[in-house]
Parts: structure tokens; C-alpha cells; sequence
């Protein structure tokens, strides 16, 4: 089992990492913070199965830091540690999920015994979970069979304000309230041995049990939908991608494979959910052509979005609106219905045919510069001269179409979507700040203009690590370089590298290399 630690005293901190109690292998000390505020990053990362804090420390406390873990990692079983005055207030933490307390100080024994019992719980819940049915202890078949209909009435297909007003108001009378301030959509499919939609549902359900009713799910013909709803796009994201990361961590649990989660576009009206339901729809038919070797399995509407800065201020076209997320075999129809709903309208035939080969090219442009690509070796020359150049309307048009055609595959087939500048910019912040003690995940989200649950998703999965893995990795290999280099002390290469505490530095720098400084430095001294 993994455990992550939480408290203010070097000297508790330093007592149980330095206990007995990791010796058998049985339990694994995963990472430890000073602070809540610190600590709540890591553990989103880490993702323990069970995490050690203090109920008393600045910034988070421990009873704020376990009410945001529980909202959104249901599943990590929390030991708070109080002292002797503090009791009383320990008890609060009762309300918002914490099962354990210990009175300080406390000993490696007891410590054990109460992760023993954490363990054996973890245990009986994965055999009950296997026949386990929540839902049907949480609803009746017929309510649950209302609320999927209706979700589903708003969510697949298009709608107007009188069918979202009925919608809320029935949701309402289930006692589901749907007013936010904004929303996005994520779509789950993931394979069982035995193909499953049901028990997908079933086990995101106990993921959202802890988001206070801003995450609602109904079923779909391929996997599972999720709405979810906040305050704002900030708390939306933080919302979304942090029960993306939970629900892929909790299906991987129960053995399900080939997950996928995407995310797609925020809106800030119901009546918008559809269009964010087919941006989702959209992510995941482009990650199907992704390369094999690929680590992403959540991908949000951001990462196939984030257009070059020249081209954010461009006005968006109404073709450009129908062709975004359409599936290349859907362009045919739908061009030709874009064509003949323009001209059927009372524009002249001349101004009509001029529109729509104007909008056409930079509609096939802008398609191929947001996919990465350069239009001049993309776009065929040849079909892009008989556009821009006076000629037969027929021509014309097949030359449009062409060049639209070719955007559309261009645009499924590139990798470069997958690749996010804003990652490389993080790595280029933590390489000229990784020295700073007090450098945390929430920085270097900052620096990359990410959420702090979005840039860890994103984060991970294009470097393939964790981000305290990979600031830990230019730490280490900072101070290897110093130990060989020179004469500095470890205390002093400690303080060098961003650490305050030699001792903990001394810990990290053996857990990843094997060795202390001092004997590093000894094994690499360079022959005279």
C-alpha cells in the first residue's frame, strides 16, 4: 500500500519515514509534505491508497486538506494525527470521511496496526465491490432509468430552450439540481474482459460520490458521459480533470483496459452541452489514430486546441464551426448542406459563390496551422490556384472541396496535436527554478497557463512521470553532478540543489540512487 505523509514537524516527519514500519515491504512511503497546501499536488500525483496528516499545520490544515481529497479521491483512506488538546477537533474530521486518528506522539507499532486495519478493510471492499450493485442501494431501477433519458435528451442531441427548461425542471423533481455557471461534457470507454457498460457506470459512480452532486452520469451507446458542472471554467477544469484522473485510477483497479477519457469544450449554457459532448466525441476519434506507444489516456479539449498565439484572435467561421469536430466521412453531407442552405438564402448567386470560396480556403488553412501543419506543403497547389484564381463555378467548387477534404485528414492524421508547448514551458521554468525550496506543482502550472489537476494529467502523460518524479530528477542529478565536481559538503549541495532539511535530502538522494552522497561521492572520485 502506498502512503503519503503530512505534518509540520521535521521531527515526526523524520520519526516514521526512519520507522520500522517500511521494512517488510507490506506498506511503501510514497512522499511526504510540510503542509496541506504543499501536500495536495503530490497526492493527486501519487495517488496512495492511504494518507498520514496532521490535524494543525499553516496554510491547509489537515481537515481541509482531507475535505478536498475526498471530493475528488474517494477512495484514499485518511489517519489524521492530533495532539491531546486538539481531540475535540479531531472529531470534526468524522464529517468529512477521515476513518482513524491517532494522539501523538506516536509509535511505528501503532502506526502499523492501524494501517493493518486500513488494509484488511481495502480488502473486504474489493471482494464486495465485485457483486456490489451502489446504484440500486442509492436509487430506485425507475429513477435511475429517468435520469439517464433525460441526460441523455441534452447531451446527444441538439436542443432548444424550451426542451432545457423541461429538462431542469424534471431534474429538479428527482431532486438533482442543474444550474451552474458552467459545464463540460467527458466521455469514458474502456473494455472489461467482458464488454460491460454497466459495471463501467457502476464504478464511476463511486468516483463522483464525493463531488456534492456537480458530476452526473448517464449511459451511451459506446461507454459512459459525465457532466460536469462549477462555478466558473477554473473550478469546471479543476472539477473535470481531477475526476478523470480518479475515475482512470479507480477502473484501472477493477481490471478494466484500453481506457480513454476526453474531455471537451466548456460552455456556460445547458443548451451548449451537445457541442461539448461532440468536441469529446471528436478527441477520441483523433486519439484512436494516435501512435501505439502513446501514454495519454486522459486528453482534454485544451490539448487538441491549443492553436499557435497568431492565430487566437482569428474570428471564427460558420463553416469552420460545422467542420471542427466532424468526422472526415461526415464532410461530404455536410458541406453540401452548408452549400445549399447558403443559397437558397436571399443572397445574390454572385456574392453567394464568392462567400463560400473565400470561407472555404481559410477554413481549410486554419484547420491545417491549429493541426500544426505548413499550408503550403499540406494544401495541394494546384487545387489552391483554381480557388483563388476567376474561373468555372464548377471548378471552383471541386477545388474547395478538394482542399477541405484534405485539411480534414491532414487533421486526423498528425501526431501534433498530441504534443503540448505548454509542457515544454514547464520543463523550461522547473530547469532554470528547480533550485527553489519552496517551488511547487501549482508554479509550474502557472508558468504552463494550466489548472493545477490539468497540468498534472497532461504533465504525466507526456514526460512519463510524475511532476515531483521529475523535479526529484533534476535535483538528484544536480547534486551527482556536484558531489563529482567538487569539494562542496552535502549540506551545502543540499541547499543547492532546493532542499532545506540534509537529512531529508540525504533520504531522497539514497531512495534514487541507491547510495548516500558521501558514498556516491567516494565511488565516483576521478582517478588521480
Amino acid at each position: 500500500m502506498k502512503v503519503f505523509l503530512v505534518d509540520d514537524e521535521i521531527a515526526t516527519r523524520e520519526g516514521i519515514r526512519n520507522s520500522s514500519l517500511w521494512e517488510s515491504g507490506e506498506y511503501f512511503l510514497a512522499g511526504e509534505a510540510p503542509d496541506g497546501e504543499i501536500a495536495l499536488p503530490m497526492i493527486y500525483e501519487e495517488k496512495p491508497d492511504v494518507v498520514i496528516t496532521d490535524i494543525r499545520m499553516p496554510f491547509m490544515d489537515g481537515l481541509a486538506l482531507s475535505h478536498a481529497i475526498k471530493r475528488s479521491m474517494p477512495w484514499i483512506h485518511i489517519i489524521i494525527l492530533s495532539g491531546y488538546s486538539d481531540f475535540a477537533y479531531a472529531k470534526q474530521a468524522i464529517s468529512v470521511g477521515v476513518e482513524e486518528y491517532l494522539l501523538k506522539p506516536v509509535t511505528a507499532d501503532e502506526l502499523r496496526n492501524v494501517l493493518d486495519r486500513i488494509r484488511d478493510k481495502i480488502r473486504e471492499e474489493t471482494l464486495l465491490s465485485a457483486n456490489r450493485n451502489s446504484l440500486q442501494n442509492r436509487m430506485a431501477s425507475g429513477m435511475r432509468f429517468v435520469q439517464d433519458k433525460l441526460l441523455q435528451s441534452i447531451m446527444l442531441s441538439p436542443v432548444g430552450e424550451e426542451e432545457i427548461q423541461k429538462t431542469r425542471h424534471e431534474m429538479q423533481n428527482l431532486g438533482i439540481n442543474m444550474a451552474a455557471a458552467c459545464y463540460t461534457v467527458a466521455d469514458i470507454t474502456c473494455q472489461f474482459p467482458r464488454d460491460d457498460t454497466e459495471k463501467c457506470f457502476q464504478i464511476l459512480l463511486q468516483v463522483t460520490d464525493g463531488s456534492g452532486g456537480m458530476i452526473l452520469l448517464c449511459t451511451s451507446h459506446s461507454g459512459v458521459l459525465a457532466l460536469v458542472m462549477g462555478n466558473s471554467r477554473e473550478d469546471v477544469e479543476e472539477r473535470a480533470y481531477a475526476f478523470a484522473s480518479a475515475a482512470l485510477y479507480t477502473l484501472e483497479q477493477n481490471g478494466a483496459e484500453d481506457i480513454l477519457i476526453t474531455i471537451g469544450e466548456m460552455c456556460s449554457d445547458l443548451a451548449n452541452i451537445y457541442e461539448s459532448m461532440k468536441s469529446a466525441r471528436h478527441i477520441r476519434h483523433l486519439a484512436k489514430k494516435r501512435p501505439e506507444n502513446s501514454r495519454m489516456q486522459i486528453i482534454g479539449v485544451q490539448e487538441i486546441d491549443d492553436a499557435p498565439s497568431t492565430l487566437q484572435n482569428l474570428e471564427i467561421q460558420p463553416l469552420y464551426e460545422q467542420l471542427r469536430y466532424a468526422a472526415t466521412e461526415e464532410f461530404p453531407a455536410l458541406f453540401q448542406e452548408y452549400c445549399y442552405s447558403l443559397q437558397e438564402s436571399e443572397v445574390q448567386m454572385e456574392a453567394t459563390r464568392e462567400y463560400i470560396r473565400m470561407e472555404g480556403l481559410m477554413t481549410a488553412m486554419r484547420i491545417v496551422r491549429e493541426a500544426g501543419g505548413d499550408v503550403d506543403k499540406v494544401l495541394n497547389h494546384q487545387d489552391y490556384e483554381t480557388v483563388i484564381s476567376p474561373g468555372p463555378w464548377n471548378a471552383v467548387l471541386g477545388a474547395v472541396t478538394s482542399l477541405l477534404q484534405q485539411a480534414l485528414v491532414f487533421r486526423d492524421s498528425t501526431t501534433q496535436a498530441y504534443s503540448n508547448m505548454a509542457i515544454i514551458r514547464a520543463q523550461q521554468y522547473l530547469a532554470h527554478n528547480y533550485t527553489n525550496p519552496n517551488l511547487m506543482l501549482q508554479d509550474a502550472a502557472k508558468a504552463a497557463g494550466m489548472s493545477n489537476s490539468r497540468f498534472s494529467t497532461v504533465f504525466s502523460q507526456e514526460t512519463g512521470m510524475s511532476f515531483t518524479n521529475y523535479l526529484i530528477g533534476l535535483r538528484i542529478a544536480k547534486a551527482k553532478e556536484l558531489l563529482r565536481a567538487t569539494d562542496m559538503r552535502s549540506s551545502q549541495i543540499c541547499f543547492a540543489v532546493g532542499y532545506n532539511d540534509r537529512h531529508y535530502f540525504s533520504y531522497i538522494f539514497k531512495k534514487n540512487t541507491g547510495m548516500t552522497p558521501s558514498e556516491y561521492r567516494t565511488a565516483n572520485k576521478p582517478e588521480q
